[in-house]
């Protein structure tokens, strides 16, 4: 099994070699045909204005085709000469070249370089998707200035446009902003599930026939089960609202820096528009740790009240009233009760979800909210004790289709701290994992310049002290540890944030 599997590596290596010259052979082509052009005494705007046709024609494809060719080959030429050597090696192929063509298109010159190192800093372990994720996350941190102002300038081409298919049907193409995309498919997707079990129609079909619905002015999709199931009712009151879920820095949402935001099922954006956003939206805390936070943590308090690392994700902030009993007796009873039964509490459901972000298979995107939490080390049912104990430690979010590749053990997964995964192929090949959640960066190096640091004694002690509250402890609380005087520089801006805050869903 290895030698095939090794075949089919270098196979792949070696047609990705031979697609870089045959669009380095068609780049030649379109500069020999330009150089003509120019001894001919042609303007320089439309020098090589027909070698697409040329390409088309030798190769036998469409021109389409033959003009990304040749815009691929000018930028692996001109610009992207780390990529290039990359394809010419055989490291990536053309997908992924022409993947990174397309995300470093409008990078500023000074920060192309860098962004360029790092996007193929383990290409070859990503799919075009997964690299184009990173190619956002990276050009938001890297190039702030470029990315909001080729946001304003896209934001000017969004447009809704109708074509004519067959069989009687059309295609609805729309360009929108991100946030307002998501919007709308969070939309349909609410509606769609709202029919009784016996609609016939398929999620798609609903989804389509929501979209429909939306426009006729109706809030709820009509049910097609053909009975009476009081599914297709018009709410009395306010239709409900679609979520979108975005993380931000505390300190980028007080202006102390412009770090880059996360819209959930979509990547990377700018921090003037996670603002915006945040200007009106409900805010939920969510306290996340560096690895050396979390290992300073650790060394304080493992062996006295079970603190143990999770991932970079402590805890998800919720509404709670005053204990009438130690804060911490309750905190203790409830998450040993809360270990030993098998479906995770929903507060621990919604903080794994949101460290995961996706499923944790390797280059899968299946969103966390649709995957099931699987626990790494099977849970016991007979003997909980001797199991897989319900904790963050222990579950991740898995997709229906690579969960039962797990339980088959087809491939194996192992829990390595911090939130990551480590799984082993059929091969033996080790692939790790990290959580890519909206309030995880997983392209942030742990050595990077953070603003928030706990890791100091006294924030240490008053943060064990806060657990029994819940993790949000409050947001004052933060700033007092970390930035010196705030409260005197910002008269105004404790008036001006939520009492229960911080990073998430903005309700539309």
């Amino acid at each position: 099994m290895s030698g095939i599997v090794d075949a089919l590596v270098e196979g792949h290596a070696s047609i990705a070699r031979a697609q870089f010259l045959e669009v380095d052979a068609v780049t030649s082509l379109y500069f020999e045909r330009c150089s003509e052009d120019e001894n001919a005494g042609r303007n320089a705007a439309v020098q090589g204005e027909f070698v697409h046709v040329e390409v088309a024609f030798v190769l036998s494809i469409t021109e389409y085709a033959a003009t990304r060719m040749i815009s691929l080959g000018c930028d692996l030429r001109l610009r992207l000469h780390r990529v290039s050597a990359a394809f010419a090696s055989g490291e990536i192929d053309l997908g992924k070249a022409t993947a990174l063509s397309d995300a470093l298109a409008n990078v500023s010159d000074d920060a192309l370089d860098l962004i360029e190192q790092l996007l193929l800093d383990g290409a070859d372990k990503c799919s075009s998707s997964r690299l184009k994720a990173r190619a956002r996350s990276l050009i938001a941190r890297h190039d702030p200035e470029g990315v909001r102002a080729r946001r304003r300038r896209a934001q000017e081409d969004r447009d809704v446009r109708i074509s004519a298919g067959v069989d009687g049907m059309s295609t609805l193409d729309g360009v929108l902003p991100a946030v307002g995309a998501h919007i709308v498919a969070a939309k349909l997707q609410t509606m769609s599930r709202q029919v009784c079990a016996r609609d016939p129609r398929t999620l798609a079909q609903r989804r389509a026939d929501a979209l429909v619905a939306l426009s006729e002015g109706r809030a709820v999709l009509a049910c097609a089960c053909g009975t009476d199931c009081g599914r297709d009712v018009e709410p009395v009151s306010a239709p409900s609202q679609a979520t979108i879920l975005v993380g931000v820095n505390v300190s980028t949402l007080l202006g102390f820096d412009d770090l880059p935001a996360f819209l959930h099922g979509y990547g990377a954006i700018d921090a003037e528009l996670a603002r915006e956003i945040a200007a009106d939206a409900v805010w939920r805390q969510v306290l996340t740790l560096s690895e050396k936070d979390r290992h300073i943590l650790c060394q304080n308090l493992t062996g006295t009240h079970g603190f143990s690392a999770g991932g970079p994700v402590l805890g998800v902030g919720r509404r709670s009233s005053a204990p009438l009993v130690s804060p911490a007796a309750v905190a203790a009873r409830k998450r040993y009760r809360e270990e030993r039964t098998y479906r995770p509490s929903a507060a621990l459901a919604r903080t794994v979800r949101t460290r995961d972000g996706t499923c944790r298979f390797p280059n899968c995107g299946v969103r966390a909210e649709n995957c099931d939490l699987d626990h790494t080390v099977a849970f016991n049912h007979e003997n909980p004790d001797r199991g897989g104990l319900t904790t963050e430690q222990n579950l991740a979010s898995v997709c229906r289709k690579h969960h039962r590749l797990k339980t088959w053990g087809y491939w194996t997964v192992r829990q390595i701290g911090g939130g990551a995964l480590e799984w082993v192929a059929p091969t033996g090949s080790l692939v790790v994992t990290k959580p890519r959640g909206a309030s995880c960066d997983p392209d942030v190096q742990p050595d990077e310049v953070e603003r928030f640091r706990l890791t100091e004694s006294h924030v240490v002690e008053r943060l064990f002290r806060c657990q029994g509250r819940g993790v949000e402890a409050d947001l004052e609380f933060m700033l007092d540890s970390t930035v010196a005087g705030w409260r005197r520089r910002r008269p105004l801006a404790r008036a001006a944030i939520p009492s229960h805050v911080v990073n998430e869903p903005p309700p539309f």
